[in-house]
């Protein structure tokens, strides 16, 4: 991917956020099924979500949000070197071997059916829409490492130095 096409793109974002932020979660039904069905997900009681397809537990709120239904905070957001950083210093729920997901897992929790976020706002709720951080460096190009876009749970590789969301997780099979 160019440079230029990626300024364009995260401008675009930028210029959206706003619209993006006050949209209503859209789910359609032409998808044959659920990609993340609430059967799948056990919430802890403690601020974290199991999952049974992958053995994650995640943390129910993105960094920055707290609450049964994240409602206390405001999100933050993190370049990629502090969201690797942020993961390191939790010790949330008493654990401390939280981190940030790898490109798979953090996609693992798209839900497909859904835009504006593509996630199911029932296990995950107060989601941000915008790009969160995963863990995976992008092979093509050093300076950048790959996150989902979840108004619409699409995986992209952006600059590292840009600012995104971050959601933890431990564990895994």
């Amino acid at each position: 991917m160019s440079r230029a096409f990626l300024y364009v793109m995260t401008m675009a974002c930028v210029t959206l956020m706003p619209l993006a932020a006050s949209a209503a979660q859209l789910c359609h039904s032409y998808w044959p099924k659920p990609s993340t069905p609430i059967n799948r997900f056990v919430n802890n009681e403690d601020g974290t979500i199991s999952d049974s397809a992958t053995g994650l537990i995640w943390k129910r709120c993105s960094e920055g949000l707290s609450g049964s239904t994240c409602e206390n905070g405001a999100p933050e957001i993190f370049t990629w070197q502090e969201a690797l950083q942020s993961a390191v210093n939790s010790s949330f729920a008493g654990k401390n071997d939280w981190r940030l997901p790898n490109i798979k897992e953090l996609g693992s929790i798209v839900e497909r059916q859904c835009s504006m976020p593509a996630i199911n706002e029932i296990v995950f709720p107060a989601t941000p829409t915008m790009s969160f951080w995963s863990s995976s460096p992008f092979a093509e190009n050093k300076n950048f490492a790959w996150n989902i876009y979840f108004p619409y749970g699409i995986s992209d590789g952006n600059d590292k130095n840009y600012k995104f969301f971050v959601r933890l997780v431990r564990g895994g099979k």
